[in-house]
């Protein structure tokens, strides 16, 4: 056996551990349902000046990225895009959205949305910043 450490690991690599984790999931997850999506806001230019993108996994959806230009922002055009993605969710059998953000970033943005807090990693990436990740469970109509 022979272990190797490296900070530039090939894509090849990585693609060999990532599905041998998919097949160990496959009992749990017989028929992958992964999806990614995108809600996004334009100028009238036609240029991007904000939004949001992620991946649905089956009933979740986690939101990877929220972005406004600072032109944008503490305008109401955050809550708009996650009230726009809940109602997206809603539409199918999404009962959980989950998201993360740092520290500087806007921890009390999310919890004013209902977002609570489910975990924290303390100094990452670098002392005095954490990594504050939340869950908003949503009442969907559908039965289970």
């Amino acid at each position: 056996m022979d272990f190797t450490f490296t900070l530039a690991p090939s894509k090849d690599d990585v693609s060999t551990i990532y599905q041998g984790l998919v097949g160990f999931n496959r009992e749990h997850f017989p028929t992958p349902n992964e999806n990614s999506f995108g809600l996004f806001i334009y100028d009238e230019e036609n240029h991007i000046v904000g939004g949001l993108t992620g991946q649905q996994f089956f009933t979740s959806m986690h939101i990877r990225y929220l972005w406004l230009d600072e032109n944008m922002r503490r305008q109401g055009f955050g809550r708009q895009l996650i009230e726009r993605v809940e109602a997206e969710a809603k539409k199918g059998d999404i009962v959980n959205l989950f998201i993360d953000t740092y520290s500087f970033q806007a921890p009390t943005f999310y919890e004013n949305l209902g977002f609570r807090q489910t975990g924290r990693y303390s100094d990452y990436p670098l002392r005095g910043i954490d990594k504050i990740f939340y869950q908003k469970r949503l009442n969907t109509q559908k039965s289970r």
